[in-house]
């Protein structure tokens, strides 16, 4: 197995970078990332700022050497047979002016150029009558004015040692008299050394100013970026203190609902023992010594008397009735093993058993665990809802319906209500925990309880309870 370390260390100097770029703060990064970008920049407009100076530098040398050229060497060119000509008397007027003079000092040389590359007239007498074609000649002839600044010159391997310095090379037309039709092409060498030196002083200015701006750019967009630094770190400071705040509220909250929740289902727990032990000692007291009291009358009173309603025997059977009744109720059967399906069919079931009604049920999508509590105050909305409707309406259409979505748990009791020829007797069975002690169950666990009445129609008990804080 063999590894790429040049690769390794390379991506592990990056990932290094990021790192470290990252725990740069803001005002940080952003003198990087402007230093780079403005730098950048004015490097390149710099660059461009000198270009251009250098090229109009160089085009104004030009164009003051062409109208030189156009002034004072077109008067010494004639034509013959439309070819350019300087005769032998002139020729000896440019030499005259041209070697040896002071203005030779500045002007390192001067030619006259044929269309066909051949020269016409030159201070270098070797090149008299060669023909050396060019690019130069032939944009000159097209009326261009041609210029260059040259280190080093010769014409095609023709070397003058005059030529080590710096020049500036300019071609320029030589146009007819008259007219602007182009006849010859003048060239003249300028010393450049005045010329450079002048231009670096320009391209020195011209790079002290961008540097001086982009300087001042920095620095005014720094003192801007720091300030708005200062106050992003506050508000992140301020942010992050109620971030923690709000936090350690949630927290807090989230405590006290459990201590709530869990207060909540020991009360219901504390209030169903209390209903069971009264139930019981309902049951296992009042209920005993009733009995027996039953037992003794019937043996004092006469087999065949007839007990009217004011009879201490029948007034004692009612009130064992209604108190067997009331300890039935109190009394909760086992739920705990049982799930939340199993105890409200349990609850009509009950129902059915202790009225000898008939009481439809559906269960849909019911969860399996629930909380104790929480099945206890359904169980006993069941058996609450069953006894109304069984007191008010005669067990007409009895009907519970149970059903979960995930969030909430719905539970409805209804009936068709009580049949027009048949009235309900004043004296059915008693509810021992009313609608109102049922409202005050579903409300403990956060639920709802709904009433819908509707005439002819019969009545509805809806419960809704959520399930999320609820649940087993």
């Amino acid at each position: 197995m063999t590894y790429d370390l040049n690769h390794e260390g390379g991506r592990f100097g990056i990932g290094k970078l990021v790192r470290y770029w990252q725990r740069l703060d803001l005002k940080s990064q952003f003198l990087v990332v402007a230093a780079l970008i403005l730098l950048g920049s004015m490097a390149i407009l710099g660059e461009w700022l000198s270009s251009q100076i250098a090229a109009n530098q160089l085009r104004s040398r030009a164009e003051s050497g062409a109208l030189y050229m156009e002034g004072f060497l077109a008067r010494h060119v004639d034509e013959e047979n439309g070819r350019p000509l300087v005769v032998p008397e002139k020729q000896k007027e440019l030499d005259d002016l041209l070697i040896g003079t002071d203005l030779a000092k500045r002007v390192e040389g001067f030619r006259i150029w044929d269309k066909d590359g051949t020269v016409v007239y030159t201070t270098d007498k070797s090149l008299m009558g060669k023909r050396l074609p060019s690019e130069d000649i032939e944009r000159a002839f097209a009326g261009t004015v041609v210029a260059q600044l040259e280190e080093h010159h010769d014409d095609q391997g023709i070397a003058n040692e005059q030529m080590a310095r710096p020049l500036i090379e300019i071609y320029a037309p030589i146009y007819r008299p008259g007219n602007h039709d182009v006849i010859a092409v003048g060239e003249l060498y300028e010393e450049a050394e005045d010329f450079i030196a002048q231009r670096s002083r320009v391209q020195r200015s011209t790079w002290a100013l961008v540097g001086a701006t982009t300087l001042t750019i920095m620095a005014l967009l720094y003192l801007i970026v720091r300030r708005a630094s200062g106050i992003i770190n506050t508000q992140r400071e301020t942010l992050k203190s109620q971030l923690e705040n709000a936090q350690a509220l949630a927290d807090q909250n989230r405590a006290l609902r459990r201590t709530a929740d869990k207060a909540r289902m020991d009360a219901s727990k504390s209030n169903e023992t209390l209903l069971n032990r009264i139930g019981s000692d309902l049951h296992d007291g009042p209920v005993q010594v009733l009995s027996l009291l039953i037992l003794r009358l019937g043996q004092t009173s006469g087999a065949g008397n007839q007990r009217d309603e004011l009879d201490p025997s029948r007034l004692a059977s009612q009130v064992l009735s209604e108190l067997r009744e009331l300890s039935t109720g109190l009394v909760l059967p086992e739920l705990e093993n049982l799930s939340i399906e199993a105890a409200l069919k349990l609850a009509a079931q009950r129902h059915e058993y202790a009225t000898g009604s008939i009481v439809a049920a559906h269960y849909e999508n019911l969860p399996e665990k629930v909380a104790h509590p929480l099945k206890i105050c359904l169980y006993r909305v069941v058996q609450e809802g069953l006894n109304n409707a069984y007191r008010h309406a005669g067990a007409r259409g009895q009907r519970v319906e149970v059903s979960a979505d995930g969030s909430v748990i719905t539970v409805t009791v209804s009936d068709k209500g009580p049949s027009p020829d048949q009235p309900i007797a004043s004296a059915g069975r008693r509810h021992p925990l009313g609608l109102q002690g049922i409202r005050n169950r579903v409300e403990a666990f956060g639920g709802t309880v709904r009433i819908v009445h509707e005439p002819g129609a019969g009545t509805s008990l809806i419960v809704a309870v959520p399930l999320e804080s609820n649940s087993a």
